[in-house]
């Protein structure tokens, strides 16, 4: 069991280290889901090295909790020594931070994911034959004052769903909503704010093209996924089941085949989708396309292959413009943090679909109610998942 001390020194690592990063732009913590505590002071990255790898050597699991712990403490080590110039090889590199080893998503999945997609764009009223994609992209896209309306109404009609159907009634949740424009990737993101509660941001930064259904889905994915999930670890931190070190939480570690894969899989659950628009559930099914295509399409771009190549990879998939794909492949290539953690998209929702789709509507909700109130490595998760198949 991991001891208050070195429970208290870690949370105190990730603190400093946070302060050490925040004047060059890089944020190291995500949710801070417990009291605030001071951090350490480190005035450079070597320090806070170190540090981790002292911490790290110091954790003998004893439970998958434990596991997990190490494992972050792992995934950090190799993030900050990505920050410091150091060139780690792709597979070695996301393996290490996400607990994934990268693997191509087989085109006959793909190729059906496109037959889906495909079927949805039919059940919306795209004839091909009738218009330009041009003209129906144009048609279904929705303005910022009509999607704050969405909002509202998914808050009151479909979160609901998604807190009865895993039996998390009694949960609430608090967080604000920020409407901006920022020049990302990002259609949606959440985190928490410095009094410790939650915040979701839209994004309606030009480049940014939101379409009917869009709003749904994002709302259900980051409330109903994240926000559900961080708030059932506040409860268990609280409630002594959880060590408070998996409160001070990352984008640069296991957590997020978990967090990504959970906040999709919700999307599944038939009483959720009994809810869903036609429009929401094309966004379910495009969103899908995309993840599985990016998920290849960064193993390729990590791997030598050209833009022009990427570009042409995606070049039937109309919804994403080239000058956007192409910013996406200089993350890709270039900045540590992004390129591991938009590859977990795919990967988690991949492997999330296939098991979770042996199972039955309740073995999945047992699955849910179980990855949503802790933070396991994603080996532990899938073994959990085949445990419910032979159960």
């Amino acid at each position: 069991m991991i001891d208050t001390q070195i429970t208290e020194e870690m949370i105190s690592v990730y603190v400093g280290w946070n302060k050490l990063e925040e004047p060059k732009g890089i944020d190291i913590i995500d949710f801070y889901l417990i009291q605030p505590r001071k951090g350490e002071e480190f005035t450079s990255r070597e320090q806070v090295l170190k540090r981790l790898r002292e911490l790290h050597e110091s954790i003998k699991p004893t439970n998958s909790q434990e596991k997990f712990i190490r494992a972050k403490l792992n995934a950090s080590i190799y993030y900050i020594r990505a920050l410091m110039g150091e060139d780690i090889p792709f597979c070695e590199y996301v393996e290490n931070i996400t607990g994934v080893r990268p693997q191509l998503i087989p085109e006959s999945v793909i190729a059906r994911q496109k037959e889906v997609m495909n079927e949805h764009l039919r059940a919306v009223g795209y004839r091909p034959n009738a218009e330009s994609f041009e003209k129906f992209y144009e048609r279904i896209r929705i303005k910022k004052e009509e999607a704050m309306k969405q909002v509202k109404v998914c808050q009151e009609n479909l979160i609901p769903i998604v807190l009865k159907t895993l039996g998390f009634d009694d949960l609430k949740l608090l967080y604000d909503i920020q409407f901006v424009e920022v020049d990302d990737y990002w259609g949606a993101w959440t985190s928490t704010k410095p009094d410790g509660s939650f915040l979701l941001r839209y994004n309606f930064h030009p480049d940014i093209k939101w379409r009917r259904g869009d709003i749904e889905r994002i709302t259900l994915h980051e409330v109903g996924g994240h926000f559900v999930q961080g708030s059932n670890l506040i409860k268990g931190i609280s409630a002594g089941e959880l060590n408070p070190f998996v409160g001070v939480t990352t984008v640069q570690d296991p957590h997020t085949f978990d967090g990504e894969g959970t906040a999709n899989a919700i999307l599944d659950l038939p009483e959720v989708e009994q809810a869903l628009s036609p429009f929401s559930l094309l966004s379910r099914e495009r969103v899908m396309l995309e993840h599985y295509l990016q998920n290849n399409a960064i193993i390729w771009t990590n791997e030598g292959k050209s833009a022009e190549g990427i570009v042409e990879y995606f070049s039937d998939f109309l919804f994403l413009s080239k000058d956007r794909l192409l910013k996406s492949v200089d993350r890709w290539k270039n900045d540590p943090s992004r390129k591991a953690y938009e590859y977990v998209y795919g990967i988690s929702g991949y492997t999330h679909r296939q098991l979770l789709g042996r199972l039955n509507p309740e073995k999945r909700k047992e699955y849910l109610r179980y990855a949503m109130t802790r933070y396991e490595t994603p080996n532990d998760l899938i073994d959990f998942m085949n445990r419910l198949f032979t159960k």
